[in-house]
């Protein structure tokens, strides 16, 4: 097959087109939502904002817009500095490439394999009552650079471009697609990347293969093994290194529907601290004696619910069990794998969040474009390790569990805000019924606003945390806190919790309200703030035979996931 070849369509320039829409569109978000939220933009950002804008409107209208910087560049001064016109591809198809064209792909493929920086893209009114164009900006800095490189990349491809014009022919069939079984001649697609093509050529020229070469078409397939590294035969110095992004492989050892699942064991337990359903089952007693005054209504109803469905109910002893298993929280019988971690990697993750907001003061986050670097990784490192505990700690029955937890805790708010019992016990409100139920029938309450602070708090931490698993994974250095949204909070829109979908100010307020509410010293803060050694954390529990388990005991390991240590409560008796 010789040039011209008809039906060609290069992947890397729909690509690069696609990922720049992509671009100039999240980033005339992040600029349109910055002066939503009443921050003034510079003169820089308010021109940048209006090219955006302009292009966009540009895409807007035309479907297959090239937007690559690359292409523009490239495409400019082949116009003005070789007088060859090159038309505009559509979503990567050229038509017909003929040696002019494969010229054009060379020098774009030998640009982008040297990762050469173009200038951005800009319109350009042509004229009047002309339509407006996409043109490489001659004003950018890129610009006398991209052009020594440009100047380059021709070079090198025309010194060349003899063995060049055989080889394209050759690529091309390599990537034959048809629209149906039969491949015939006006159906056939050829598909081609300029960055193969130019690294090809540079292989070959590395192997003194010429256009005379007898046997072209197989050193151009070893070749383009050689540059997509896919033979198991070929010879060390001709393998590239190209190592797996893990950031792009799912991280097994967050998940989501497992730390939500512990949402309502957190607080649950916040509300054993209260004394809550302990307070039900004391109202419960009341009434069964008829020496509480409640008559026919919701109360009365409940209560009498209560009572017939407590055979069916978890008890009291099953659930200090599920907090001891998810939560390390002291009593209950944890089957002997209570999690140890739990209560030191909480306090890391809320220790971190708040001293990194501590640190990034607001001359900071004005003046740096990436504040707190180093104590962002460290936040999104005590929070990995936190979300990673309560995954592996919400497997099996807790999400199971949760769920009637979860409703119990809203029938027992009900109960306990009903007006006859508020009436009963001459209280405002359900925490005033706790205290008043505690102190006169249990023998002392617990402290009603510590706790319950503690669950809500609580309860919008792990909610973050199972909402941010992919930012918390990630393995780049993208924020994992949005400093520009904790400088200029966005509204919550009605009907939203931030139990369900917080966001990073809920987040941050949380930490601090948890760290306030526990009387946590700001020594203790610092501390716990700084890096330490993730616990070795599996993705999901580990089976093992009972008689390997009861030695793992004796020895005081914990099932192989961390070193026991001795069952305390965490700093003041918190958890």
């Amino acid at each position: 097959m010789d040039l011209p070849i008809a039906n060609v369509t290069f992947l890397d320039f729909k690509e690069r087109s696609h990922a720049e829409i992509n671009r100039i569109t999240d980033r005339m978000e992040v600029l349109q939502s910055a002066i939503s939220r009443h921050r003034a933009l510079s003169d820089d950002e308010r021109a940048e904002l209006a090219g955006l804008k302009s292009l966009h409107t540009m895409i807007g209208h035309h479907v297959h817009t090239v937007v690559d910087p690359l292409f523009i560049g490239t495409r400019d001064l082949f116009k003005s500095k070789l007088n060859v016109t090159i038309a505009d591809h559509t979503d990567g198809h050229v038509g017909s490439v003929d040696v002019n064209d494969a010229r054009f792909a060379g020098v774009y493929g030998l640009l982008a394999a040297d990762s050469i920086h173009p200038p951005p893209e800009i319109t350009h009114q042509a004229g009047v009552g002309l339509p407006n164009t996409i043109i490489s900006d001659s004003s950018s800095p890129q610009y006398i650079p991209f052009n020594r490189g440009f100047y380059a990349a021709v070079g090198e491809y025309d010194s060349i471009s003899s063995l060049a014009v055989l080889v394209f022919p050759l690529l091309a069939t390599e990537g034959t697609t048809s629209n149906g079984h039969i491949t015939t001649s006006t159906n056939t697609t050829f598909e081609v990347r300029a960055v193969e093509f130019a690294k090809v050529l540079r292989e070959l020229v590395r192997q003194n293969v010429t256009a005379g070469e007898a046997q072209l078409r197989r050193r151009v397939n070893i070749a383009l093994d050689t540059i997509q590294s896919v033979r198991d035969d070929l010879p060390p110095s001709s393998i590239g290194i190209d190592l797996p992004d893990l950031a792009e492989t799912q991280d097994s050892a967050l998940i989501a529907t497992n730390i939500r699942g512990v949402m309502p064991i957190y607080f649950s337990a916040m509300f054993e601290e209260m004394k809550v359903f302990q307070v039900v089952d004391r109202l419960v007693e009341l009434f069964q004696d008829g020496v509480l005054p409640i008559g026919l209504g919701d109360a009365g109803n409940y209560l009498y619910k209560y009572w017939k469905e407590t055979p069916n109910r978890i008890s009291e002893n099953e659930r200090r069990n599920f907090y001891a298993r998810v939560l390390g929280v002291p009593g209950g019988n944890a089957g002997g794998s209570p999690n140890r971690d739990f209560q030191d990697l909480w306090l890391r993750f809320v220790s971190a969040v708040s001293s990194f907001v501590r640190q990034s003061t607001l001359d900071n986050m004005l003046r740096s474009s990436i504040p707190g670097a180093v104590t962002m990784q460290l936040v999104r490192k005590a929070g990995y390790d936190l979300a990673a505990n309560l995954s592996l700690h919400g497997y099996g029955m807790t999400y199971f569990a949760a769920t009637e937890l979860q409703k119990q805790i809203k029938d027992v708010i009900t109960l306990l805000s009903d007006r006859d019992i508020l009436s009963t016990y001459g209280s405002r409100d359900m925490w005033q019924v706790i205290d008043q139920v505690s102190v006169l029938e249990l023998g002392g309450g617990g402290n009603t606003v510590r706790y319950r602070t503690m669950a809500a708090s609580g309860a919008i931490i792990m909610s973050w945390l199972a909402k941010n698993t992919a930012r918390l994974t990630s393995t780049s250095y993208d924020p994992v806190l949005s400093v520009d949204e904790l400088r200029n909070p966005i509204p919550r829109n009605s009907g939203s919790k931030a139990t369900t979908d917080p966001t990073d100010t809920d987040l941050v307020n949380a930490c601090d309200q948890w760290l306030a509410v526990t009387g946590t010293e700001e020594t203790q803060v610092e501390q716990y703030s700084q890096a330490k050694l993730s616990p070795m954390t599996s993705s999901k529990p580990i089976q093992i035979p009972s008689i390997a388990k009861d030695v793992l005991d004796s020895a005081g390991i914990s099932l192989g996931l961390s070193a026991r240590q001795p069952n305390r409560a965490s700093a003041n008796g918190r958890y």
